[in-house]
């Protein structure tokens, strides 16, 4: 919105002094404790009548004209603000004056702008029977939790009463016109109370929500895929109890360059987030630093996408020393391009006194802090790939064998572990529950021995910051005797999500790695369909249930026979206990039933 003396609205056919009238409305002001001035309210109704047009006046809590809008006879079309205002029930900080040309109430569209725009006020003026009157609306908090704000209105008054403070005398006009509660005066008490009650109420009902409100924005090209990808998102929402209002798709081949959605787009997403309380936007697919800056500029709302929503539940589930460094360098690797200017905020210098020229800026020192946090990060985590080398080495001369379970996040992963290994590792219904990489050692009949490995869930498009952070875990894979490759069989999307793995595995170096196909949650299946994929199933697949430890037996027989066969179980279990035991990361063996 501009207030360069700029007349919003079709000005084509006004005679030039009509013009300059609109033109030095920009010079009036009001008092900051009145909603209009009755000057200013007079002078504005002759010239509406004047043109047979509506006008309307934005002013801020100044009372200084921000804007002058022309509409037609019965409406106004009103300019866009920079900004969608949504956070903790603030206010626009601008009130909306504009006149009628006849005698009637605020419209729906008038009552709807109020609130989406979160404007202070909105009055209405007109010439009744009384004189100049008003017409008001306002917003007002809800009266139960999980309301959505509503209008309050005043019953229409004199303008005259607008200016007097309560209990003196004067004529009010008739008593049927009097207002049944008291009136915004002064107003700059009334609309700072006003937002205090707004924003409690807001802050009230996010208190008593378990998480964030959030909207979903997708951009994709249609296909099979896009009712998983769609849920999948919703997962990762639930993951981090984040509460979707809604998904709005846009099918284009590539998302807008600058806005995502388009200007047009994302300006009506952006109110629809406004009304429902949302406070979060997730984007999919990934945002460019260009792209978050636009919509971050045209909004006060959180904005990101599904790659920082990923990092962020890596970073909740990370409990070791070792998982945390990994999250952290994969949060700045991937942040650090976003790091770019951002209007004059980004300005401010930091350079000290006596330093030559004007020292860096905030964003280059924010950079350069980035930087060498990658590269302690970098260090340190170059330390660790050389201490699990040796772990694995030591194994590898121990004659110890590596079975490591793969699959998607969430496919019942750790749950197998904690079932074959009576083990307790965190198991949940949430995506990438488990983060750190768990080991576990299987103590089999004959005294023969393996090391069982639990990994982090894999997923579509994993970001490839996280790929190149966690690489010292996941060479462990790579380097492993047999892969389980776990997958959910009653997930509709388990063909791409085994697709998805496979991909991955290659991508590790663990492409040619000897697997069992496990296909979990088949106590789920009907007998049906158990018979079905039975029968399509190839050598090497099992359908287990990860909670009923006897459905696993026939998996572990055949890790048994495999691995025998293949001359790995060979030592006694006596011989290789204290090498074993040398892995710190390695607790004591849990038994399995012959």
């Amino acid at each position: 919105m501009s207030s360069d003396r700029e007349i919003h609205g079709d000005t084509a056919n006004l005679k030039a002094s009509q013009a300059r009238a609109l033109a030095r409305l920009y010079e009036r002001s009001v008092p900051a404790d009145q909603v209009i001035a009755a000057p200013l309210a007079r002078d504005l109704l002759e010239l509406s009548h004047e043109l047979g047009r509506q006008l309307g006046l934005f002013l801020d809590r100044r009372g200084r004209v921000q804007a002058v809008i022309l509409g037609d006879a019965h409406s106004l079309t009103l300019p866009e603000f920079e900004r969608v205002r949504g956070a903790a029930g603030r206010l626009r900080g601008v009130r909306l004056v504009l006149t009628h040309l006849v005698v009637e109430p605020l419209s729906r569209e008038e009552l709807a702008d109020l609130a989406k725009l979160r404007l202070d006020l909105v009055a209405a003026i007109h010439r009744g029977p009384a004189g100049i009157q008003v017409d008001m609306a306002c917003l007002e908090p809800p009266t139960h939790a999980g309301e959505a704000f509503s209008s309050r209105r005043w019953q229409r008054v004199a303008l005259s009463s607008l200016h007097r403070e309560p209990g003196e005398g004067g004529d009010e006009g008739p008593r049927e016109q009097r207002p049944v509660e008291p009136l915004p005066h002064p107003f700059d008490d009334f609309v700072r109370d006003l937002e205090g009650r707004l924003e409690a109420a807001t802050s009230r009902a996010r208190a008593e929500r378990s998480g964030a409100r959030a909207m979903i924005l997708m951009v994709h090209q249609g296909g099979p895929d896009v009712a998983a990808r769609q849920h999948e998102l919703r997962e990762l929402c639930r993951t981090l109890s984040i509460e979707v209002v809604e998904v709005v798709e846009q099918r284009r081949p590539h998302p807008d360059p600058r806005t995502f959605l388009g200007s047009g787009k994302l300006r009506e997403v952006l109110v629809r987030a406004l009304e429902q309380d949302v406070e979060l936007l997730i984007c999919d697919p990934e945002l460019s630093p260009s792209q978050a800056r636009t919509i971050s500029e045209q909004t006060d709302l959180k904005v990101i996408d599904r790659t920082m929503l990923i990092l962020d539940i890596f970073a909740l589930h990370a409990k070791s020393s070792d998982g945390k460094l990994q999250v952290e360098l994969a949060q700045l690797r991937y942040r650090m391009p976003f790091m770019v200017g951002h209007g004059t905020m980004m300005s401010r210098l930091a350079g000290g006194i006596g330093g030559r020229g004007p020292g860096e800026t905030k964003l280059e020192l924010d950079r350069r802090k980035a930087k060498n946090r990658v590269h302690d990060l970098e260090q340190r985590l170059h330390h660790l790939r050389r201490q699990r080398a040796q772990r694995r080495s030591l194994r590898s001369s121990s004659g110890v064998p590596v079975v490591a379970i793969v699959g998607y996040t969430n496919a019942g992963k750790s749950t197998l572990l904690n079932t074959v290994t009576q083990s307790e590792v965190i198991a949940e219904n949430k995506l990438f529950a488990t983060l750190d990489p768990t080991v576990r050692r299987i103590r089999f009949p004959q005294d023969r021995e393996v090391v069982l490995l639990d990994t982090v869930g894999f997923i579509r498009d994993l970001p490839p910051a996280l790929m190149q952070a966690f690489s010292a875990t996941l060479e462990e894979v790579a380097e492993a005797d047999l892969l389980l490759m776990v997958v959910d069989a009653g997930d509709s999307d388990r063909e791409q999500h085994m697709a998805t793995v496979e991909a991955i595995l290659g991508e590790l170096g663990a492409g040619e790695v000897a697997r069992f196909i496990v296909y979990n949650k088949a106590d789920r299946l009907t007998p049906e369909e158990l018979a079905e994929r039975r029968a399509d199933a190839p050598s090497g697949t099992f359908f287990i249930s990860a909670l009923d430890r006897r459905s696993t037996t026939p998996l572990m027989h055949a890790i048994e026979a495999h691995l025998w066969e293949r001359g790995k179980v060979e030592r006694p279990f006596a011989q290789v206990l204290a090498a074993a035991a040398a892995a710190a990361e390695e607790p004591a063996e849990a038994a399995i039933e012959p």
